[in-house]
């Protein structure tokens, strides 16, 4: 599984054999799609997508290209599952959230027990992003709650990455030759040059 922060660059990029295989760092070629999948948005809305499949050209193992916004093999979008860790960070019970966000009460209160029982996890990975990206935009507040420093972790990851990606266009960091990230030499950068859930996505997130 790679996860990307723009699946349209990311599907030009793969077309020109310029993302890398996680594996062995081999270049990646277009290998069909995956099947079709609806999941749920804030607000009610339903998004249905076909995430790209890729081939290592090296090892020939074979890799979903999803988009950062959507989880592996959940039915609810990174936003709205983000809404539920924020609405618990606040106070709120299940209950509560559920019926804020229209989800199913069982639903939500794994996603929060599960959140709560790897939040240490969660925040390792938050806080792993944010160093190899801005070290400068850190958390350093004691909440008291290890959820909320997960959460907080996370969304400084997230702020951090988007910053990153379009900082490399607009002040030009991106080296055509070989089209490489100057700030961190892999392929493609703004496709998705580092995968920061795709331990924490399988195994540290909280499931639908």
């Amino acid at each position: 599984m790679i996860e990307v922060a723009d699946a349209a660059a990311a599907r030009k990029a793969l077309a020109r054999r310029m993302l890398c295989c996680p594996d062995c760092r081999a270049a990646l070629r277009p290998w069909g799609q995956s099947r079709p999948r609806t999941v749920r948005d804030l607000g009610g809305g339903l998004v249905t997508v076909r995430p790209d499949r890729a081939r290592c050209t090296a090892c020939g193992r074979t890799h979903v290209v999803l988009d950062a916004g959507l989880l592996p093999r959940r039915a609810y979008t990174v936003r709205f599952l983000g809404q539920a860790l924020a609405g618990a960070v606040r106070g709120h019970g299940h209950r509560q959230i559920a019926a804020e966000l229209g989800a199913p009460e069982d639903t939500v209160r794994g996603w929060l027990r599960r959140a709560r029982r790897t939040a240490e996890q969660l925040r390792w990975i938050g806080v792993q992003a944010v160093v190899a990206l801005n070290p400068d935009a850190l958390p350093t507040v004691d909440r008291g709650d290890p959820l909320a420093h997960a959460v907080e972790a996370l969304v400084a990851a997230a702020v951090a990455s988007h910053a990153c990606f379009v900082g490399i266009f607009s002040a030009g960091q991106h080296d055509r030759h070989g089209d490489r990230c100057r700030r961190c030499r892999t392929a493609w950068c703004s496709a998705g040059c580092w995968w920061l859930r795709r331990g924490g996505g399988r195994s540290g997130g909280p499931r639908s």
